[in-house]
């Protein structure tokens, strides 16, 4: 009895460690390997399972109709199969089920990173009204998973954070980031770079690079140009600058109302990006009173097409009903008009039978009168021969 206690306590731990975890991390658009191994050979089967649950082999048959997973090795103790050209569906926990005296599983977590596409920088040039300038920089890179690191390199020695802004996309797995930097004074050789780092690098950096030469250079072309020097004049209060930037470098242009909310507020990330949540929101609400309105105007025509198929439907069922009181009209009359004929025909059959009758009675009662007055004079009797009037 000892025994066996001693044998069910150690049991438990043993089908408690049957349950092994492992992570792959793989990018996207690579290839990785599922291998499932058992040390038991009698009577085992191997199966694996995808993240959706459904069985992808079971042992060396496959179950899904698909080319997505092949088949690598299958034997008694061993099951693999290899998954190409990953995307971010792949992503989820697979499992190994051995069958055997129990049942024992693997699960493998599979994490699939999409690293960011080269970064943008873009300048914009505030002025003030008392005559200062500041130059906003805003580095850009589109689709990451995981979010990337953004820092800005001032020179070649100094490394630092910008306000930083993630926005994910509808799949809510991949991010857009931007960050953003404001420089109060600069020299005309000075350069900025944006670094990103990512898990998906693997060590390596994607780096954007802006000259302020550019920027002073194009400064100094719009000052000169006469046409810009008379609109200056005319609006010495213009807040922005707009100057075209060569490769992947860019200047836009923003208006009062713009300048006003960066000075206004410090976090400029954040009211960028309340800024572009409430240009959304607007165009959100515009498309959903758009459709509103072309759902309510095929209702009404919906409506009418009804209301008009009704009254055709009405006036038919009142035709349908006149013909047939028509009809039945029609039917009755000729069947008086028959049944009439028939009477008549029947009286008129009647009166003819009576008068052949009596015409047959007058002829029988004068051929026996007769008969009689011939009998009564062969016997010579003069007796008054009664006569009977029909």
């Amino acid at each position: 009895m000892w025994w066996g206690v001693l044998s069910l306590l150690c049991w438990v731990p043993l089908q408690a460690a049957s349950l092994t975890m492992e992570t792959i991390t793989v990018e996207e658009g690579q290839t990785f390997t599922l291998k499932c191994a058992t040390s038991l050979t009698q009577n085992a089967s191997l199966q694996w399972l995808a993240p959706s649950g459904f069985t992808i082999f079971f042992n060396q048959h496959p179950a899904l109709k698909s080319s997505k997973y092949q088949l690598l090795h299958h034997s008694a103790t061993e099951l693999s199969i290899r998954v190409p050209n990953v995307t971010l569906q792949d992503e989820g926990l697979y499992k190994c089920l051995h069958y055997g005296s129990s049942v024992r599983t693997k699960q493998v977590r599979v994490i699939v990173l999409v690293t960011p596409f080269k970064p943008t920088v873009e300048a914009l040039v505030l002025r003030r009204q008392n005559g200062e300038k500041h130059v906003v920089l805003k580095c850009s890179t589109e689709r990451s998973k995981p979010p990337p690191q953004i820092t800005w390199l001032l020179g070649s020695d100094m490394e630092i954070y910008g306000g930083l802004h993630h926005e994910f996309e509808t799949d809510g797995k991949t991010c857009n980031t931007t960050s953003t930097l404001i420089v109060g004074s600069y020299g005309k050789n000075s350069t900025v770079h944006c670094i990103i780092r990512h898990s998906g690098l693997q060590g390596r950096k994607l780096v954007a690079p802006f000259r302020f030469e550019d920027l002073v250079a194009d400064q100094e072309t719009a000052s000169d140009a006469p046409e810009q020097s008379s609109l200056s004049a005319q609006a010495p209060q213009q807040p922005t600058s707009m100057v075209s930037m060569m490769g992947n470098s860019s200047i836009q242009e923003i208006d009062e109302e713009e300048e006003e909310h960066v000075t206004q507020d410090p976090d400029l990330a954040t009211a960028s990006a309340q800024y572009t949540g409430l240009e959304k929101r607007k165009s959100g609400i515009l498309l959903l009173i758009l459709v509103s309105f072309l759902i309510f105007i095929l209702f009404i025509i919906v409506q009418l097409f009804i209301m008009k198929l009704r009254k055709a439907h009405m006036i038919w069922k009142k035709e349908s009903e006149i013909s047939e009181q028509t009809l039945e009209s029609y039917r009755s009359r000729s069947n008086n008009e028959e049944t009439s004929s028939q009477e008549n025909k029947s009286q008129t059959s009647q009166s003819k039978r009576c008068m052949n009758y009596i015409t047959r009675l007058y002829s029988g009662a004068k051929t026996k009168r007769k008969e009689n007055v011939q009998h009564w004079k062969l016997e010579g009797k003069n007796s008054r021969v009664p006569e009977s009037i029909v």
